[in-house]
């Protein structure tokens, strides 16, 4: 069922084709984008999606409004709703966005910079698909993606803000499949890892609209893909500074600890109870359940093993997020505690479950190597 703000956003982006506009200084515009960028990282997802629409009513045209307002829009039906029906919705909406910039391209034909926002919005697509596991969908989105930005990059070839999308894809082909390193080589691009990081740190450091994008990246990659958690820290250490009640950044940071061996995140724990009544319904559920996930943590690496293999227990069993990178995380902590336990058949079939997740994650790679020969603490 369409919703009805994201009829008004439709309609919003359409009426503007046909009504008188506001003027804002080009100074104003940015003051506001900047101010929208923020309220997003604070997860003040309808301020920020207001403040986006605002840019898409007025002159100067910015095409970051309607993708802006578009994306959150997308967390907070996420928040509301949940992860299925949140995708649903913005796989409608993207059309939408997608046929205001076809509407835009028609008055300025050259304009490069709507050309990138519409490689943009069929990332967001393709960030779904990804969710599903549809890996020819995020092919044929990724091919979208890149003959956009491959646009975009002849006009602004240093833009921080456009090498990002590059990174991306590189660090995504280099992950992932034999059948994406031909679809890299296809769209002749690198398809390397350590070149899609390096772009994406360019951003993280020198990016106007995508820098605290990048650095969100780089901690989530870090943290979850190359176990490098010193590097992951020094990006969520810059989030924290500038949004230290973000939920998501706090809930990276308990986890960064607990891949380390660390197990004081009381901190970061008390800043996301703060946080639980203002959230929405689905992700204050989603947020009670990872708090279970890290107080099972904190007791496994504290030595209290069956509360530990409690509270694992209770997340794996109660698990349904879009994503599955946690429950990979938590097979292996509960077959770590298994193993203590001498309780070997139930730690492989703990270690098995994540191996069978396929996400490319460390998780998977720890699971396999303690398959082979039993955790020892």
């Amino acid at each position: 069922m369409k919703l009805i703000r994201t009829t008004l956003l439709t309609l919003c982006l359409s009426l503007k084709m046909t009504l008188p506009l506001g003027a804002q200084t080009a100074e104003l515009q940015e003051a506001r984008l900047q101010e929208a960028l923020k309220a997003m990282n604070r997860m003040e997802h309808k301020q920020a999606r207001d403040i986006f629409l605002e840019a898409a009513r007025h002159e100067p045209y910015h095409p970051l409004g309607p993708f802006g307002a578009v994306a959150n829009e997308w967390i907070y039906n996420q928040g509301k709703y949940g992860h299925a029906s949140g995708n649903r919705e913005l796989l409608a909406d993207i059309e939408d966005v997608l046929l205001d910039y076809r509407r835009q391209l028609l008055l300025d034909p050259e304009n490069t910079e709507i050309i990138y926002y519409m490689g943009l919005a069929n990332g967001l697509r393709a960030r779904v698909l990804l969710a599903e596991k549809d890996y020819l969908g995020v092919l044929i989105s990724g091919y979208r993606i890149i003959r956009n930005f491959k646009s975009a990059l002849k006009e602004n070839p240093d833009d921080p803000d456009v090498i990002i999308a590059f990174g991306v894809f590189n660090y995504y082909v280099g992950l992932s499949s034999k059948f994406m390193k031909i679809a890299s080589w296809i769209l002749q691009i690198s398809g390397s890892k350590e070149e899609g990081l390096q772009q994406i740190e360019t951003a993280a450091l020198q990016g106007n609209y995508s820098r605290y994008e990048a650095r969100n990246l780089l901690a989530y990659l870090n943290l979850y893909f190359e176990a490098n958690y010193r590097e992951a820290q020094r990006w969520l250490d810059m989030l924290l500074e500038d949004f230290p009640d973000n939920p998501y950044f706090n809930y990276m940071y308990a986890e960064m600890k607990i891949q380390s061996g660390n197990p004081a995140i009381e901190e970061n724990l008390a800043r996301i109870e703060k946080r639980l009544p203002t959230m929405e319904p689905f992700f204050r559920k989603e947020y009670q359940k990872r708090l279970t996930l890290f107080r099972g943590s904190r007791a496994f690496l504290e030595g209290d093993l069956e509360l530990a293999a409690r509270l694992l227990s209770e997340y794996i069993a109660a698990y349904d997020s879009e994503m599955d990178f946690d429950l990979g995380n938590a097979c292996v902590r509960l077959g770590k505690v298994y193993d203590l336990q001498g309780r070997r058949q139930a730690a492989v079939s703990m270690y098995k479950k994540a191996a069978a997740l396929d996400n490319r994650s460390a998780a998977m790679e720890e699971a396999r190597r303690y398959l082979a020969e039993p955790y020892a603490e």
